[in-house]
């Protein structure tokens, strides 16, 4: 498990910060019942191949809307993803079209710490950043929804 927040302030009150360029995000919620947590003694049911599939659809939907809105995020700096994986990082990758040589990997070395991956790596790879590298974070959560986020460094 982990944590993780952000101080989010006006970029004319703090120019010295980085840069939220814009997101897109969906909601696939007829896929709500794919993961299911109950109480401590029964333990959560996953449907892990649904969520995959349908998972990867609404990444799919959310780039290519993002795509028609002007948005070209083909050749970001670095693709900070929600790690599980390897399996679903080579979805995602082959879903979008990214290459994966951007994609920083740490599922390998801290496992599936599930939604938490995102801003782990992204406070990882931080000091590798430099002024001006465009950062996709993306991510997907059961329920079904996913959220992509550029932020300019």
């Amino acid at each position: 498990s982990g944590a993780a927040a952000a101080v989010i302030g006006r970029a004319d009150r703090h120019p010295e910060g980085h840069r939220i360029v814009g997101s897109v995000s969906r909601a696939g919620t007829e896929h709500r019942n794919l993961c299911i947590g109950g109480e401590a003694d029964q333990g959560m049911n996953t449907d892990a191949e649904g969520l995959l599939k349908h998972g990867l659809e609404l990444v799919a939907q959310a780039w290519e809307q993002a795509h028609q809105d002007g948005w070209e995020w083909n050749d970001m700096t670095s693709y900070v993803t929600h790690q599980i994986s390897n399996a679903h990082t080579n979805a995602i990758i082959e879903a979008v079209g990214i290459k994966r040589e951007r994609i920083p990997m740490t599922f390998p070395k801290w496992g599936n710490v599930a939604a938490a991956a995102l801003p782990m790596t992204l406070a990882e790879c931080a000091p590798t950043y430099k002024e001006g590298d465009r950062i996709l974070c993306m991510g997907v959560g059961s329920g079904l929804n996913t959220a992509l986020l550029e932020i300019q460094w």
